[in-house]
């Protein structure tokens, strides 16, 4: 975005970008979760950060969030200080770091869109790779299965965006896996309800995970 007055970047989806860009621009990330927790007031939310590698990037998300309820306390706004605060996965490291990164937070959210960029190393905006960008690859799916076993191992729900939510091919692995929500676009509802009844009615397994 202009206003942001970045620098030009030959890769940007390694670059600045998602939650950096809130780190680096501490004024806009307050400005930010002051709207996120006043709204909050108004009906129940949840706070995701995307693009998380490290234990320290949430550590510093949460002390800015920790500021912005100070201060909202302080002036007399009123909002829900049991507000949810998750993370996206959507990063190698993030499925590396799951373990850790579960005892910090209260959801997951599995981005595959850039889940599966980053695991196969191919650029989702470039159409020749084609065939190459495979987000039913056993690697994706197998990351998918460890950030699962974190979360519910620390006792937190892990849920699934991206285009990979809404194939509904891929329910049944997603239940064996244990994903427990999936955010996908209002047409897809209807059809991925009635697959998750058959679905529920039969055993579903993991053999999509096999090479």
């Amino acid at each position: 975005m202009d206003y942001f007055q970045l620098n030009k970047e030959e890769n940007p989806a390694m670059g600045l970008r998602a939650i950096r860009i809130c780190l680096n621009r501490p004024e806009v990330f307050r400005t930010q979760l002051r709207a996120l927790y006043r709204a909050s007031a108004f009906g129940r939310i949840a706070i995701m950060f995307p693009m998380i590698t490290s234990v320290w990037e949430v550590k510093e998300c949460q002390r800015a969030c920790k500021s912005v309820m100070a201060e909202l306390t302080k002036e007399g706004i009123p909002f829900r200080a049991d507000t949810e605060v998750g993370i996206m996965i959507e990063t190698p490291a993030s499925i590396f770091m799951a373990e850790d990164l579960a005892k910090l937070v209260d959801f997951f959210s599995s981005g595959t869109n850039d889940l599966t960029q980053y695991i196969l190393a191919c650029d989702r905006q470039c159409n020749d790779l084609g065939k190459f960008f495979d987000p039913h690859h056993p690697a994706v799916l197998r990351a998918i299965k460890q950030a699962a076993d974190a979360a519910h191992k620390e006792g937190i729900w892990i849920g699934i965006c991206g285009e990979l939510a809404g194939d509904i091919s891929l329910l049944p692995t997603f239940l064996a896996i244990g994903i427990d929500e999936l955010s996908v676009s209002p047409s897809v509802v209807l059809p991925l309800r009635a697959e998750l009844r058959k679905s529920i009615a039969k055993t579903c397994t993991l053999e999509r995970l096999e090479g």
